[in-house]
């Protein structure tokens, strides 16, 4: 069987000074509170706004050696969060989108770490329904900014209008490799079932956030080379969707135009002579089955450089 894969989006840098991403984060802030009517405070924002000050504060104490890398560490992963939550500020301040609410309310819950967030818990299960809501609002972002309407109210996680059709994604986040299987072929059916008989005009979009996979802890790369750090995790997120072309072959559905492949992470960048630099990058590729479709071959075509390259 023909495949192949198409990249979909390069790594996005955010540049800028951190002290301009602090006051676009208190501005976030300021809108789930005052726009959105959800007190941030007591919530997994609240902690970001905290410990953003841990570094970059007046009155801020020196760690001592033994809390440093810990308290960097939490540093560094409140940033990567707060770049994400800056991301759906900037997407959706302007407008009134229908269901959005109930989602943002959705992705303030949860535990603030990350790497906390998807331990299992005495079930056996690590569910982070928090995270779930921001990656299929992260997703919807994609598409606003691309230029499509995008709705928020359907069964499906995020239906996006192209033209004369209906794109309808549904968003999973990877927490478990052994899972993958599992989870495209949910997702398939799921796009089955949104669908309904009548195909015409109707196709189906995969979204996977496999962050969990490929960084499970978390881990901030160090590096003094930001072109090598742009080359490393879109290798990781190329590689990720190479490897595992057979599994999601094997249980892609007919009505999936593709499987958009998602991976986050955060970086301390060290330049002689200057002063440091906080990178956050997201890169994602595209996969699909070269023979599956010309219809959904054009329409993936089509939207993939629109929701590629796109900065906070």
């Amino acid at each position: 069987m023909n495949k192949t894969l198409i990249e979909s989006s390069k790594t996005t840098m955010y540049h800028g000074e951190f002290t301009d991403r602090k006051k676009e984060f208190q501005e976030a802030c300021k809108w789930l509170s005052e726009e959105m009517g959800f007190p941030y405070k007591s919530t997994r924002i609240g902690d970001y706004e905290r410990l953003l000050k841990t570094f970059f504060n007046s009155g801020a104490k020196v760690p001592t050696d033994g809390a440093l890398i810990n308290d960097f560490y939490l540093f560094m992963q409140a940033a990567t969060e707060a770049c994400q939550i800056i991301r759906l500020w900037n997407t959706f301040k302007d407008k009134e989108h229908e269901g959005l609410k109930g989602r943002i309310q959705h992705v303030m819950s949860g535990k603030s770490m990350r790497a906390e967030a998807i331990k299992k818990n005495k079930r056996g299960q690590n569910d982070d329904p928090a995270r779930d809501f921001a990656f299929e609002l992260n997703i919807a972002s994609r598409f606003l900014k691309g230029g499509y309407e995008v709705d928020l109210t359907d069964d499906c996680d995020v239906v996006v209008t192209i033209d004369k059709h209906k794109l309808y994604v549904e968003c999973k986040r990877l927490k478990s490799l052994q899972k993958l299987g599992h989870r495209i072929k949910k997702a398939s059916s799921q796009i089955d079932t949104r669908i309904g008989g009548n195909r015409k005009n109707k196709f189906g979009l995969i979204a996977l956030d496999v962050t969990d996979v490929i960084l499970p802890e978390g881990t901030v790369t160090a590096t003094s080379d930001v072109r090598l750090y742009d080359m490393d995790i879109q290798k990781a997120i190329t590689g990720f969707a190479i490897e595992q072309q057979d599994i999601s072959t094997k249980n892609t559905g007919r009505n999936v135009a593709g499987i958009l492949f998602e991976f986050s992470s955060s970086a301390f960048l060290s330049q002689e002579e200057k002063e440091p630099v906080l990178g956050f990058g997201r890169a994602a590729c595209m996969y699909r089955q070269a023979n599956q479709n010309k219809k959904s071959l054009a329409l993936v075509t089509g939207f993939i450089d629109k929701i590629a390259n796109q900065n906070l």
